[in-house]
């Protein structure tokens, strides 16, 4: 299957033989026996019980390097696809090269772990979904086919057209209309159809069922993950990491063995990295999920090869997909995926997908949007990559996962990781803007503040040396005759000794202390976005005033089509509104009407099917917006 006279594809297919070579040297499958992690058991079940299990066998008296699923038999297929074999039998490696598993020296350092990224973002169409897109269709061209048809929001698309412009093959996309215009150009340079359709994933996946229908057989159907061509070429992900993860952490015992101990790091944490990187084993894999059907491949490689290296899917907190599919057992169809992080989402989980999770998946992290900018700051300092948000969300939920677990003993370091840069097809330049802003609260290295205090000459200046010596990154204040000012301040804090809450907690004690209150707002999404810029609009309790924050696709008419949607009696009171990239933008609107108009207003909105909420019990509007 490896016949492509391309430099490098040797190599690959003599290193794929001696997988191959293990894997015969592996127990075979039990006929009857059906895929599991070990005890058969569902994932809302099994994790549990591991983790319960987990923390009752912690070591007492002696260090013993953590793996999941210790006593695990070996991962095995009676019934379902070989994915190892399907996978080295693909024809991915007749358009791509294996990518590197490259060593993140800050990651490493700062979290006390040995931290690789699997630089997925240097394949062709800059994604992994071109691995699993080039399988599937050159099966298609293999049976005869020279025309597809897909859908998507830009990233999968992408991959579709790069893989069937390098098969020779013609390829259609149907793109929503909220879909940016620099993904709907790359596709369109790639050499695919455009078409847009719809507001939404569904209405674009709708039409391009219809259009391969309507060509009667000439032009077939790409379902985007659930379809075992796809998984099993996205499967090679994890046999490039089964062979690589041994020659990179040999190279890294190598180089610390061979380096001075640097100043100011202590030499017990050197022996550490030294320590963990002898042991020749990966601890985990984390992957982003989307449509999970690159940690279904990853899973369902690594788990027969390495059947104690935890494979743990990372999923942004608003659309936690596989966490909610997983835990209640079933495929839920949840509403339209977060804009932020529209490259690795879709609306529902396909079966052999979700399979395979619910079997081998060992863990699922939800992180937030702070948090997943931070990560695309760490990946660029690391590798001096631009990763899309949903390209660097593996490293954010890395960090979540490793700030839950028990420290280290002195000396000794938190294991080997492996972390997928899976995509930087999507990324927009101007939402670097958004990224850098909220990195550092992701980090919490930064925290905002509302504050209210006396509007009386020289308090801002007692508020201003009240803070000293934290850095300002920000104030935000304006005069308010006959009321409280109310203030808006980013702080970055300079002593690392003590946490981001203590630090905190000890400001907010010393500003009460000179008449001045105020909370934590670094988690209340509307104060970040929208409060923080209208400090000096407050109108006073405004009788009937409902509080709106949306987001909404940035296309010509989105912002319209609620304007015009109001009737006389709804009356617009306050309207904020910013733009993110060009992908989304986000609104705060408040809306005065009659109580008997309620229903009607939230009908509305409900029709114009964009993700909005109800901000109106927000305490920043009820304590610093009236």
């Amino acid at each position: 299957a490896l016949s492509s006279p391309r430099r490098g594809v040797g190599m690959v297919a003599m290193s794929l033989r001696s997988v191959l070579s293990r894997v015969a040297q592996l127990p075979l499958p039990v006929a009857a026996r059906p895929m599991s992690s070990g005890s058969g058991l569902p994932y809302r079940i099994r994790v549990p019980l591991a983790k319960l299990q987990e923390r009752k066998n912690l070591p007492k008296h002696e260090h013993r390097a953590p793996a999941l699923g210790d006593g695990e038999q070996l991962e095995t297929m009676g019934s379902a696809p070989d994915y190892v074999r399907l996978a080295l039998t693909s024809r991915v490696y007749d358009m791509v090269q294996e990518t590197p598993l490259q060593f993140a020296p800050g990651l490493s350092h700062r979290l006390g772990a040995q931290v690789h990224i699997k630089r997925e973002d240097l394949l062709p169409a800059f994604s992994y979904k071109v691995r699993g897109a080039f399988n599937v269709l050159d099966s298609i061209r293999r049976e005869g086919a020279s025309r597809v048809i897909a859908y998507s929001i830009g990233g999968q698309g992408y991959a579709v057209a790069v893989a069937a412009a390098a098969l020779g093959m013609k390829a259609t996309v149907v793109l929503p209309e909220r879909t940016p215009r620099q993904r709907r150009m790359q596709v369109e340079r790639a050499g695919a159809t455009v078409v847009i359709h719809g507001s939404g994933l569904e209405e674009a996946k709708q039409e391009a069922q219809r259009l391969a229908r309507a060509s009667e057989g000439e032009s077939i159907f790409c379902h985007l993950h659930d379809d075992v061509r796809v998984i099993a070429g996205n499967a090679t992900v994890g046999l490039e990491i089964v062979r690589q993860h041994s020659v990179a952490l040999e190279a890294g015992v190598a180089d610390k063995k061979k380096r001075k101990v640097p100043d100011g790091l202590k030499p017990e944490i050197m022996r550490g990295a030294v320590q963990a990187l002898g042991s020749q084993t990966i601890d985990a894999i984390f992957v982003c999920t989307g449509g999970c059907s690159l940690i279904a491949g990853i899973a369902a490689t690594v788990k027969q090869l390495m059947p104690n290296c935890k494979v743990i899917g990372v999923e942004p907190e608003e659309h936690n997909l596989l966490e909610r599919s997983l835990l209640s057992g079933h495929r839920p169809k949840l509403s339209e995926p977060s804009h932020f992080v529209d490259g690795a989402a879709v609306q529902q989980l396909g079966s052999e997908v979700f399979r395979l999770c619910d079997a081998l998946v060992d863990d699922v992290v939800t992180v937030s949007t702070d948090e997943i900018c931070a990560a695309v700051r760490d990946c660029f300092e690391d590798t001096r990559a631009m990763l899309e948000p949903a390209g660097a969300i593996s490293v954010a939920g890395l960090k979540r996962w490793l700030s839950s677990r028990p420290p280290a003993a002195p000396g000794m370091s938190r294991g080997n990781y492996v972390v997928i840069s899976s995509d930087a097809s999507c990324i927009e330049f101007d939402i670097l803007r958004f990224i850098s802003e909220r990195a550092s609260y992701g980090e919490q290295t930064e925290r905002l503040y509302a504050l209210r205090m006396p509007d009386q000459s020289g308090k801002f200046f007692e508020l201003y040396k009240a803070v000293q010596p934290r850095w300002v990154t920000e104030f935000i204040f304006r005069h308010s005759p006959g009321k409280e000012a109310v203030v808006y301040m980013s702080l970055e804090r300079t002593d690392e000794r003590i946490t981001a809450d203590e630090d905190s907690a000890d400001l907010l004690q010393s500003l009460r202390a000179i008449d001045v209150h105020g909370t934590d707002v670094t988690s209340n999404e509307m104060a970040k976005t929208h409060a923080r810029y209208l400090a000096g609009a407050r109108p006073g309790n405004l009788a009937g005033e409902r509080l709106i924050r949306f987001e909404f696709p940035e296309h010509s008419g989105s912002l319209a089509a609620f304007l015009g949607s109001l009737t006389p009696e709804m009356f617009l009171t306050l309207l904020h509104y910013r733009n993110h990239g060009g992908q989304v933008g986000k609104v705060l609107a408040g809306i005065t009407l009659p109580a008997e108009k309620q229903a009607e207003f939230y009908g509305l909105l409900d029709n114009l099917g964009f993700t909005y909420f109800d901000e109106t019990e927000n305490p920043i509007y009820q304590e610093f917006m009236r």
